[in-house]
């Protein structure tokens, strides 16, 4: 059965099972109205992510050639590499125990939440912490590296949905499990994590020392560096008095943004930009976020919520009226299509500074759509 696109492959799968849109976004685990969005040809995620899809509707995906005389010839593919991956071997009773396929998990996770945010993951993801704990007791550092990363990611899942705690017990292990395999990196990456938890709540300097405790190990690269010193920019800015070392952080960190990758390179400008408006400087911090903005409009709907609503945030204290009505009209464009506790908060945050303004029209129009949307 020839399909071009996945919103084409899900309208087969309805038709098939007699499924709704929202019945098959439950079974998917996905939000419904990302599934109204892929069968309206608005979406499209890739190969490797359609294959995973469909597999869990329990269907697969064929190539075939497009002009090919006999049928007879034509070959079957899996239409992802991890397809394969996910395949215990005769070996391996469990796959939990094998680096790639933890690995192969942490990279989902981090992708699947980019896609539609955290909550429809928080399942899975406690399920990955649970199978990868034992590996902080085992000798197996190709392990221990990956089931730190499976961890960090689970942490990040749960900070989108606001179980801190939890967040900071999970993103421990990851810690603990990089510690164990003497994998530097990864230690950054635990604390940078950490240090994200750790600024929201009630202002204190936990989150900073964090940080600085991943700008203390050795043999850091610049990438690293740079992310932990932007992460220490945004832990300061959350504490009375401290613009001149946020300044200073932040300085350091986009000295070394040459070096970065574009995902990387965008996740430096927006934690920038939201450090310098919560230092007050928002026209300085507007300039990052809108570049971050633009980094990630085509490739992370969770991201680009987060980003258009931190800088709807600083318009809002910037009272500029004009990039608060545009912010809260694209907002809600992105929020029916991720479920995300963070940007839910900031969503509500808008709606509330945003009342005094009420009666200005551009204002007002844009707080209906997006109150409506957000119901």
């Amino acid at each position: 059965m020839g399909v071009s696109s996945l919103g084409e492959a899900f309208t087969v799968v309805m038709k098939r099972h007699g499924l709704t849109g929202a019945a098959l976004a439950r079974k998917l685990g996905v939000p419904q109205p990302w599934v109204s969005m892929v069968l309206s040809g608005k979406r499209d995620p890739g190969m490797a992510r359609s294959a995973d899809l469909l597999r869990r509707a329990g269907w697969e995906l064929e190539l075939v050639p497009s002009q090919e005389e006999d049928p007879v010839k034509r070959r079957r593919f899996l239409a992802s590499a991890a397809s394969v991956a996910l395949i215990p071997s005769a070996t391996q009773t469990n796959p939990y125990r094998d680096a790639a396929f933890v690995q192969l998990l942490a990279d989902r996770l981090a992708h699947t939440e980019e896609q539609i945010g955290g909550a429809p993951l928080i399942r899975e993801a406690m399920r990955h912490v649970h199978h990868i704990a034992p590996a902080v007791g085992e000798k197996d550092t190709g392990l221990q590296v990956a089931g730190s990363e499976l961890a960090r990611q689970a942490a990040l899942v749960l900070h989108d949905t606001r179980h801190l705690d939890q967040a900071e017990r999970v993103a421990s292990l990851a810690l603990a499990l990089a510690v164990k395999a003497e994998d530097t990196r990864g230690q950054a990456h635990a604390y940078a994590t950490l240090s994200l938890i750790r600024t929201y709540g009630v202002p204190n300097s936990r989150a900073a020392e964090y940080v600085r405790c991943g700008l203390a190990l050795d043999g850091l690269d610049d990438a690293t560096r740079a992310m932990l010193l932007v992460r220490l920019g945004r832990s300061l800015a959350v504490l009375p008095g401290q613009e001149r070392p946020v300044r200073r952080a932040l300085e350091k960190a986009q000295g070394l943004a040459g070096r970065l990758s574009p995902v990387d390179g965008a996740e430096l400008m927006a934690n920038s930009g939201i450090a310098l408006s919560d230092c007050g400087l928002h026209s300085q911090g507007a300039v990052d976020l809108q570049a971050a903005v633009a980094s990630v409009e085509s490739r992370s709907p969770l991201l680009l919520g987060l980003y258009r609503a931190r800088l709807t945030k600083s318009a809002i204290k910037a009272r500029d009226l004009g990039a608060v009505a545009e912010g809260m009209s694209a907002l809600a464009k992105i929020v029916p299509l991720v479920t995300s506790r963070r940007l839910t908060i900031h969503v509500g945050h808008i709606l509330s500074s945003t009342l005094p303004w009420g009666r200005v029209q551009e204002i007002g129009e844009a707080r209906d759509q997006l109150r409506e949307i957000s119901r």
